[in-house]
């Protein structure tokens, strides 16, 4: 395919100019045929360039379009990198392949290579494009396909690419991610958290507290029993009791954390993806809606904040509220299902209904047990919004976005805050904690075979507006190994806890100690990271912080500090 592109570009000659100048649009159609057009861009800026093609120019029989720039291209062996919105980077040593991101968590993409650099924004129809990286016979491309035809709906707005060309110090994927950060902050869709913890206590304080999650109870997957009742559900498993939490908060107290957001997670009925989104009365198995409250006061008598988890992403048809009216509707009319968790066959609501139906009411009720802080809300910012068409309520993935950043703005009124699982920034105007960015090497940034590994793109970006702790797997990260604990802190992570079911608490008061001198650095933007010498890594704030961390064998110096193998070094400004 990608020789083909680099064929059209081929037509007339090629220059810098020329190549920021224009792209290759690449149309397929629904009959099978493909149709190539060079398209002139319009010069929005110093060094920004910008596609827009009219929604009435998307017509029916158009499957999807293809936004290629021959900046974006390069060849075998040639010096630099491409980088996906997931934080892949890979550098041009494969002769074929290809890579796909479908679920972008932003929408941007860029390419470094001997041409320069470059970054790509997607600025309209952000939630109908994958990210395709090609390698064809040693040519690569990353770019934006458009998938027209997976809209269903009309095209609902232009499709606009702002290409931004990259020089000198910004010509490398820190200059990419500070690119689209001022862009997010110029146009006020995200706010420092500096500005904003002045109007949020609950935020201040998340800021400088740990992540503590404690799972109480779950259902084992019963993936024979679909669709659960009364008569067929599952036993319910209890993991910690409000009671055993009210102990562990003591003894934590005791030993000198005093600072963390706990946040209890299947404290509903069932557990944990028990009933949604029927959530009362609280689990008795636990200790029941008394002992509960009791839990939420010890808390705020011990000087914590406490918060609960929530899902309004899946539906289970063993709810008492239950009805096919509320879920989201494929474009044949069937209801959109999930995966078979602990509650049985998962089904999508639609996030109108959501918001009209669940959740005024149900953070109202949750309020009033007392909780108060950064509210959990499960999968919202791990996954892509997702379309309705049911004739009484149907939305695009744009509109369902809307109602998502309805549903969070509600939860920061009432709860001062809002976090969730995952990086995704349709929702980040609301999204003040990620629990992790990327799963790598599973998903949200999946090993690949053109990848050489992954880069904090994210955290260049939203360090200093979002909190975050890196990976799935440095949740609980003083238990894990040497490596994982240092990714911690070169990606700027705030300590985070779910999986160990704290019968020993050590580790979380080691994350406590280690957390005090860095966290200082939550307010601050990540300005530079990059690799300084083999296995060791700088990360750069904007407040002139640096942080070196060295993952090889071997001691290594920087700036005459001797930072130790397997052992990271803050260097604050002046020293």
């Amino acid at each position: 395919m990608i020789k083909y592109l680099l064929a059209a570009l081929l037509v007339v000659p090629i220059g810098a100019s020329f190549a920021a100048e224009t792209v290759t649009l690449r149309i397929a159609k629904t009959d099978g045929t493909i149709e190539r057009k060079v398209r002139k861009l319009t010069k929005e800026g110093d060094n920004v360039y910008r596609l827009h093609v009219p929604a009435k120019e998307l017509t029916a029989e158009i499957e999807y379009v293809d936004v290629v720039s021959e900046r974006a291209t390069a060849r075998t062996g040639e010096p630099g990198y491409f980088v996906t919105s997931d934080g892949r980077l890979g550098t041009f040593h494969e002769h074929d392949g290809k890579l796909e991101v479908r679920a972008n968590p932003m929408p941007i993409f860029g390419m470094k290579n001997t041409k320069g650099a470059l970054v790509g924004i997607v600025k309209g129809l952000r939630h109908e494009f994958k990210t395709v990286v090609e390698v064809e016979s040693g040519a690569y491309a990353i770019y934006p396909r458009f998938l027209i035809k997976d809209i269903v709906f009309a095209p609902y707005e232009d499709l606009v690419v702002d290409l931004y060309t990259l020089d000198g110090d910004d010509a490398d994927y820190s200059g990419m991610a500070r690119a689209y950060r001022d862009y997010q902050l110029g146009r006020g869709e995200v706010k420092p958290l500096k500005e904003r913890i002045t109007k949020s206590p609950q935020l201040k304080y998340a800021v400088g507290a740990m992540a503590i999650r404690v799972g109480h109870g779950s259902k084992p997957r019963n993936m024979e029993v679909e669709d659960q009742t009364l008569e067929t559900e599952p036993k319910m498993n209890v993991h910690v009791t409000f009671e055993e939490l009210q102990e562990m908060m003591r003894k934590l107290k005791e030993m000198g954390v005093d600072e963390a957001e706990f946040c209890t997670v299947g404290w509903n009925i069932r557990g944990h993806d028990g009933r949604y989104p029927q959530l009362f009365p609280v689990e008795p198995a636990l200790g029941g809606e008394e002992k509960l409250r009791e839990t939420i006061r010890l808390a705020h008598d011990l000087g914590y904040q406490i918060v609960c988890h929530t899902n309004y992403t899946d539906a289970y048809k063993i709810a008492d509220c239950w009805s096919e009216d509320f879920i989201a509707k494929r474009p044949d009319g069937s209801l959109r299902k999930g995966w078979i968790w602990a509650g049985g066959r998962s089904y999508s609501p639609c996030a109108k209904c959501v918001y009209e139906s669940f959740a005024r009411k149900d953070f109202a009720n949750i309020a009033a047990l007392g909780y108060k802080g950064l509210h959990h809300i499960d999968v919202i910012s791990c996954i892509p919004p997702r379309d309705c068409h049911d004739p009484n309520h149907p939305l695009t993935r744009k509109q369902a976005a809307e109602y998502l950043n309805k549903i969070l703005e509600l939860a920061h009124e009432t709860f001062g805050g809002f976090g969730s699982e995952g990086p995704f920034d349709h929702v980040a105007k609301h999204l003040d904690y990620a629990l992790y960015v990327s799963a790598y090497p599973k998903r949200l940034g999946a090993k690949h075979q053109l990848m050489d590994r992954i880069v904090p793109l994210w955290q260049i970006v939203y360090h200093g507006i979002i909190l975050s702790n890196p990976f799935y797997s440095s949740i609980d990260y003083p238990y894990k190994d040497r490596d994982t604990q240092l990714k911690v802190i070169e990606f700027g992570g705030r300590p985070s806890f779910y999986y160990v079911y704290y019968k020993d608490l050590s580790g979380v008061k080691r994350a406590c100690d280690e957390y005090q001198p860095l966290k200082y650095l939550q307010l601050e933007f990540m300005e530079h990271h990059g690799a300084i010498a083999d296995d060791v890594f700088l990360t750069k704030y904007s407040d002139g912080s640096e942080i070196v961390t060295n993952y090889s064998d071997d001691d290594f110096t920087y700036q005459g500090k001797i930072v130790s193998a397997g052992t990271y070094h803050l260097l604050k400004p002046g020293d």
